[in-house]
């Protein structure tokens, strides 16, 4: 038989190397259309794993081993343990009256205009399902009394619930990307800090500064009403504090929900009724698909081929990270999935990953799922106030640019990438 010359073997590598290119974008294309369908995020991110495998021309046994790999992770465990666990502790707060009672206490403590802001950010620390609609009828009274139109209702609705996002502990998606780059959570709080003071104060002067109260000090704040409030928060403060002394997420929640279920004196059958209803399989299968994807793009090594390519264009890689990361968390709506196509891809580009660059590409994902037409809390939040979605846009997209350049400008000033 005779053997393929090198300027055959050349062009057969070549080719075989435009398969892969081509290969990863597919797959990401795939799993983006997928969670524009609403198809399972977990779904969505197995069916662009396999895809991926198949243009890289995997065997059955590297399949097998790739998701053997990911679901033998001790990471993939505690990440399960942990977005199972935040639900639950939510629901259980719901259900047991506590979270009931810290509404009633913040709105019998703060002014008006203050309402308006704490409560969707309380609800935001609850991740639920459905969590905007949760949110916006608590403060549906306020904002009437003090005539916002819908527009308004529906930014300060979105704007201040997803503060979550940037320094909140048992924020799924920020455990996530610390768990992916190594980066250390906290590390990443602290970088993200001085942002969500900026992002809370645009949030301020663009909506809540422009609004007058002749009620602002009529409230009366007895001291019974300010004592409640940490009574009913403690479930989440004794988590975070857990946390921060070196005990494991995981174990941490768990020792959180048996708290609320210890002090409201739940009985057994009903505690076993709250854990049930409290979990949601889509999370956990989230992640079986986030870590597959990981180890997928690893074991085809597309990723490597395809930076040739991309390095080709003569930009920033920074530059590059930072624009695929919009680009994906505003066609997938939900930073899991973005994370996962977004976090394997930055860790090749660009090597090791700093907290300050891990920061800007996830932070660049957050703003865009933000502001994503797809957006759920978003979607819901305007349905619910009947509000019209391009005059919601004219505050919430400038706004949410503004907070990211405002970002990047503080990280090229004060630190290195």
């Amino acid at each position: 038989m005779k053997k393929a010359s090198p300027r055959q073997r050349i062009t057969l590598d070549g080719y075989l190397k435009l398969i892969q290119v081509i290969g990863l974008l597919v797959s990401l294309a795939l799993i983006v259309v997928a969670v524009m369908k609403r198809v399972n995020y977990g779904l969505a991110l197995l069916m662009g794993t396999v895809m991926l495998g198949l243009f890289s021309r995997l065997s059955p046994q590297q399949f097998a081993d790739v998701f053997m790999s990911a679901l033998t992770d001790i990471t993939t465990f505690d990440l399960m343990l942990i977005v199972s666990s935040i639900p639950i502790l939510a629901y259980c707060m719901k259900e047991t009256g506590m979270l009931d009672n810290l509404v009633k206490s913040v709105r019998g403590v703060l002014s008006s205009r203050a309402v308006l802001m704490f409560l969707p950010a309380l609800m935001g620390a609850l991740p639920m399902p459905g969590g905007a609609l949760l949110s916006a009828p608590l403060i549906d009274d306020e904002a009437k009394r003090l005539n916002l139109g819908a527009e308004e209702r529906s930014f300060i609705n979105v704007w201040f619930r997803h503060w979550i996002f940037f320094i909140y502990p048992l924020s799924s998606p920020l455990i996530l990307v610390a768990s992916l780059t190594g980066v250390s959570l906290y590390s990443l709080i602290m970088v993200q800090f001085l942002p969500v003071v900026l992002y809370l104060i645009l949030g301020y002067f663009v909506s809540i500064r422009m609004i007058e109260d002749d009620r602002e000090g009529e409230k009366h704040r007895d001291v019974k009403t300010l004592l409640s409030i940490p009574v009913d928060i403690s479930p989440i403060v004794l988590v975070v504090l857990l946390n921060i002394l070196g005990v494991d997420m995981a174990v941490a929640l768990a020792i959180g929900v048996a708290f609320i279920l210890v002090v409201n004196r739940v009985k057994p059958q009903r505690a076993a009724l709250l854990l049930r209803r409290g979990f949601d399989w889509r999370l956990p299968f989230a992640i079986m698909g986030v870590m597959c994807f990981r180890y997928m793009v690893e074991a085809s090594g597309a990723v490597p081929t395809v930076l040739p390519y991309i390095e080709a264009t003569g930009l920033p890689t920074t530059f590059l990270l930072i624009a695929i990361a919009w680009i994906v968390g505003l066609a997938t709506a939900m930073p899991t999935a973005g994370i996962a196509i977004v976090i394997p891809i930055a860790i090749v580009m660009a090597g090791n990953l700093t907290p300050i660059l891990t920061s800007a590409i996830y932070l660049a994902m957050i703003f865009s799922y933000l502001i994503s037409p797809m957006h759920l809390c978003l979607i819901l939040t305007v349905e619910y106030y009947k509000a019209r979605l391009h005059t919601v846009y004219q505050k919430l997209i400038p706004t949410a640019v503004a907070a990211y350049l405002a970002f990047l400008a503080f990280a090229l000033i004060t630190q290195k990438w």
